[in-house]
């Protein structure tokens, strides 16, 4: 503050006033955090008690330039949780509240307010691209989209997160998705007993995200356009091939005798029947993949009269008599052909991680400056300054940021 108690026009007082928010679901932390940054001189009431899965005053979307945070572990969301439900989950709506947020923030707070007005009464998780139409997600989950949501093109946020989100099998589908909305600039993994004092046993780590840019989701898209390329001629021979020998089995009743028998005398007469061409169709889920191979209903081809007309009668009641053979043909088919689209998928990937290739910083620190019976200090080992400096000089977070310090 400068000397007649007013906000002062400095440096550290723009920071204090304009720079610094946060928002904790429990009031108890948001006190504290409050307090604490009162007591270093600023009072702007930037830290909010509301849930941070919903905007607030001057926390909305595409805002913030670096993000630091961590989200509850082990919390679920489901679809019971409204918008607007809680105090902690909406936002006023009233005519003071409106004028003294415009003469803060100008207009542009009114988007992200309009957002939660808009969404009251429906579920948190349907706000969210990762949470749409799903009946719970884990709270670290959907804070990986808040973060990335909240964040401008080509912010950064540190983020902690349970190991699991890096490692575990189930969840392969979150990396892949945070794949293609940021960069991962680095992995800091946290010894197990940074949060032990505060009875929690889950290994973690902080994660080092900066959100795409308008070109890099250029570059991304490109690539995976490339990949589509590179690789369809091969899984497009694969997939005829099994439409022409698995079809068969599927058109023959897998070679019944009686079944090719009258296939022949209709194939002399000009009438056949046979699968039409298999379509790829784009699939809208949250991980980028392969198209989804779809084939049709088998077509008679001809015209089928006098003779023909009888002998396809005759064929059709074949195939009844023999329909066990048809669709264990049928669903060889289809399971080959969805097994090639995974397989697709594996390789377009590879493709495009050659592509969108970056380097990216780890580190495993030892000591973080805290024990297990929660002591801190001067005295208790920390490599966590050093583990700075060495991502201070990594290379390719300094290139694609103006800042030298990152964070």
């Amino acid at each position: 503050m400068s000397p007649d108690g007013q906000p002062a026009e400095t440096r550290v007082g723009k920071l204090a006033r304009q720079c610094i928010y946060g928002t904790d679901k429990e009031p108890r932390a948001a006190r504290t955090a409050k307090m604490n940054m009162i007591m270093h001189g600023d009072g702007h009431g930037g830290i909010h008690a509301h849930d941070g899965l919903v905007n607030i005053n001057a926390v909305w979307e595409g805002r913030f330039r670096v993000i630091v945070t961590n989200p509850p572990f082990g919390a679920t969301v489901t679809n019971a949780q409204l918008v607007g439900a809680t105090r902690e989950s909406d936002v006023p709506d009233d005519l003071k509240y409106s004028r003294r947020q415009t003469e803060r923030y100008s207009d542009n707070w009114q988007a992200g307010h309009r957002a939660v007005v808009q969404a009251r009464h429906s579920p948190i998780l349907d706000t969210f691209e990762i949470g749409r139409g799903k009946k719970s997600r884990q709270t670290e989950v959907l804070f990986v989209e808040r973060v990335l949501r909240l964040l401008e093109p080509g912010g950064r946020a540190a983020i902690i997160l349970p190991n699991g989100n890096l490692n575990a099998v189930s969840l392969g589908w979150l990396r892949r998705w945070t794949e293609g909305n940021a960069y991962l600039c680095g992995v800091v993994a946290l010894p197990v007993e940074t949060f032990k004092f505060s009875k929690a046993s889950v290994s973690a780590s902080i994660v080092f995200l900066q959100k795409f840019t308008d070109k890099d989701i250029e570059v991304w898209d490109n690539a995976w356009t490339a990949a589509a390329v590179a690789t369809n001629p091969e899984y497009d021979a694969q997939r005829q091939a099994a439409l022409n020998e698995i079809g068969w089995k599927a058109l023959t009743a897998n070679g019944a005798p009686d079944v090719i028998e009258l296939i022949e005398k209709l194939q002399a007469l000009g009438v056949v029947r046979k699968f039409e061409a298999y379509t790829r169709v784009p699939n809208n889920e949250l991980v980028c993949n392969a198209d989804t191979t779809k084939i049709g209903n088998t077509k008679w081809h001809g015209r089928a009269v006098g003779e023909a007309a009888t002998l396809k009668k005759e064929l059709t009641a074949a195939l009844k008599v023999h329909s066990k053979a048809v669709k264990a043909a049928e669903k060889e088919l289809r399971d080959t052909l969805r097994e090639l689209d995974v397989a697709q998928t594996a390789a377009m990937w590879a493709h495009v991680r050659e592509h969108f290739d970056y380097e990216v910083f780890m580190a495993a620190p030892s000591k973080v400056g805290i024990t297990a019976t929660g002591e801190t200090g001067t005295h208790v080992p920390n490599d966590l300054p050093k583990v700075l400096t060495e991502l201070r000089r990594f290379k390719p977070w300094r290139v694609r940021n103006s800042s030298e310090d990152g964070f």
